[in-house]
């Protein structure tokens, strides 16, 4: 009887542990269930947190390839990490060639003058604006480094050509006034010397006299390359045909390009561009007569016509002596001459022709010998348009 009350006890006993454990396992079931849902939500959170800041990588990635300013991101040894668009355009590098290597290991110089920053590439100068920041995690230890580089080569180019065209003007008013005050004396000493030549003819001081009236002759060309300068030109556009006033142009001064040994060579192709075809002629021949004076011992003189940037271009190449970095921007000013016997006023004179047609011209040096003059055009519906707004505002101011 003390054995089956025992054993009631001990199944009584398992009963109620069972109970235990079926309400425990309950509650761990409820427990489990509920740290499911959490995880599941904790990690639909992490998800659209991974989402969104894949998307934000994605949009700043994308900003950052769409600034137009060059970006370089370093590490804090200074190793690139990162590369945009304008970047591997400017350095003329590949994201993927770069990325590791050091900053300084870039095959690129920079030098700083009184002008300002330069940046040297594969050949190629660019006037730049160059900064540097650092980049510091919230405790404020470096982290790394961006550099920037804003390519401010055409704004300094406009730049350099308004100064020079508030000199212009400045020289052509002065140079107006200088051909006024001389042609006036200068047509009585060609008249009387004419008179004396005659007197003369027939004897032994006639040559002098002959001299007197060369001199005056000469005196006389530079006036009124003076007063060509000075006075405001007013081009008659018409479409005309670049490669012709180009082939003219070589064709009146073919005698002293071959007596100076040189040889011709390029591609001038039909290309119509607005133009005054006359004044055209005064560009070519002075940019081209410009080319063969640096040329005294001959060589190859290269004609180029092509396109760049909406602009129809004619290249001048010569092997000559070059152009001094240091003289470069002042080689269209007027009266700026770097030969013995030079004016000074062909380029200038060029130089404002083209300005007439909303066009300029660009020399640079070559890397090898010699010297580069790019003669811009505006493309012919370009330049008309210009002109029939030139021609509008006329009409509205006479109005």
């Amino acid at each position: 009887m003390e054995k089956v009350i025992k054993l009631n006890e001990a199944f009584h006993s398992f009963t109620q542990a069972s109970k235990s454990l079926q309400t425990y396992y309950e509650k761990l079931k409820e427990r489990v269930h509920y740290l499911t849902g959490e995880l599941e939500r904790k990690n639909r959170q992490i998800n659209r947190a991974m989402l969104e800041v894949s998307e934000s990588k994605d949009y700043l990635h994308a900003v950052l390839q769409s600034i137009g300013e060059a970006m370089i991101v370093l590490d804090r040894a200074e190793k690139i990490t990162m590369i945009n668009t304008a970047a591997e355009e400017l350095l003329c590098n590949d994201s993927g060639n770069v990325k590791g290597m050091m900053f300084n290991d870039l095959d690129f110089s920079i030098e700083d003058s009184t002008s300002g920053t330069r940046l040297n590439v594969s050949g190629k100068k660019y006037d730049i604006i160059l900064s540097r920041s650092t980049v510091c995690n919230p405790e404020g230890s470096v982290r790394g480094y961006v550099i920037l580089i804003k390519d401010i080569t055409r704004l300094k180019e406009l730049e350099r050509q308004h100064e020079r065209n508030e000199r212009l003007i400045a020289m052509g008013e002065m140079a107006a006034k200088i051909v006024h005050e001389i042609r006036s004396p200068l047509c009585s000493i060609e008249l009387f010397s004419n008179m004396l030549s005659k007197d003369l003819e027939g004897t032994a001081h006639s040559e002098m006299a002959n001299g007197i009236s060369t001199g005056i002759k000469s005196l006389n060309n530079i006036l009124t390359n003076m007063l060509f300068f000075a006075k405001p030109q007013r081009p008659s556009l018409r479409n005309v045909n670049l490669s012709e006033a180009v082939e003219e142009s070589i064709k009146m001064l073919t005698p002293l390009i071959e007596v100076r040994g040189i040889k011709i060579t390029g591609e001038i192709t039909d290309v119509p561009v607005c133009g005054d075809v006359e004044l055209l002629k005064h560009v070519f021949m002075n940019v081209i007569l410009n080319a063969v004076q640096s040329m005294p011992e001959g060589g190859n003189l290269n004609v180029v016509m092509g396109e760049e940037s909406g602009f129809v271009t004619v290249a001048v190449i010569d092997e000559g002596e070059g152009v001094d970095p240091e003289i470069i921007e002042k080689i269209f000013d007027p009266f700026f001459s770097t030969k013995d016997m030079g004016t000074g006023l062909g380029l200038a004179i060029a130089h404002k022709i083209m300005q007439c047609h909303k066009g300029f011209i660009k020399a640079t040096g070559n890397s090898g010998k010699g010297s580069t003059f790019c003669i811009y055009f505006p493309e012919t519906e370009k330049a008309m348009k210009s002109e029939q707004q030139n021609i509008l505002e006329k009409a509205g101011k006479q109005s």
